[in-house]
């Protein structure tokens, strides 16, 4: 069972660490597993063109309610591996083969401190405005897509993202896996942590 306790909620998206599975349509618990221990709860993820996913409670890292996701800490290629193409309240019938819809942009590499290229400019020469641009967080000496090294101090109580592969990791369950309060190892070789602007 996770540690915290998620408050997951019908119509919310689901994500992978490398893409989207679908959205959330079924909260259920699947058969105990023995006298001794409670069922597991399970979600299904109803996604066009895929089977549907029974995804154990147990796979989830993290939730925004303000971008009303839930984030997963396997890959999509894992999934067959692990069967969430079986409904454990069926424990009969096959487990589907899932795949993978393929990326619709390309992955950025990062050059040696880990940043991604600039913002495109546009026809008249100026930058292009955009959901990357970094703004001032409210009463903090911080700003949205700040990047930080692993073994930095965290600076606020905020979600962070690895630049290269956008794994979110808040900075609760950091400081749960190391109470110095300083930022883990990076998730890829020359990667570093931004600050995920997570209002409305």
């Amino acid at each position: 069972m996770p540690v915290v306790d998620w408050a997951v909620k019908v119509g919310y998206t689901v994500e992978a660490r490398d893409g989207e599975l679908g959205v959330l349509q079924e909260v259920f618990n699947g058969p105990a597993q023995s006298l001794f221990l409670s069922a597991d709860s399970f979600m299904r993820v109803v996604d066009r063109g895929q089977p549907d996913l029974t995804i154990p409670f147990t796979e989830i890292v993290d939730i925004s309610d303000v971008k009303r996701t839930i984030y997963l800490k396997r890959w999509l290629r894992e999934i067959d591996a692990l069967g969430w193409t079986r409904d454990p309240r069926q424990p009969g019938t096959p487990a589907v083969p899932f795949f993978p819809k393929p990326e619709s942009a390309a992955a950025v590499k990062p050059d040696a401190n880990g940043s991604v290229p600039p913002r495109a400019r546009v026809e008249s020469g100026a930058w292009s405005p955009g959901a990357a641009a970094p703004r001032l967080e409210p009463g903090k000496g911080v700003r949205i897509g700040d990047r930080f090294k692993p073994g930095d101090r965290i600076p606020v109580r905020a979600q962070y993202m690895c630049t290269v592969c956008s794994f979110r990791k808040h900075s609760r369950q950091m400081l749960e896996e190391n109470p110095e309060g300083l930022f883990p190892p990076a998730h890829h070789p020359g990667a570093l942590w931004e600050l995920e602007d997570l209002r409305p």
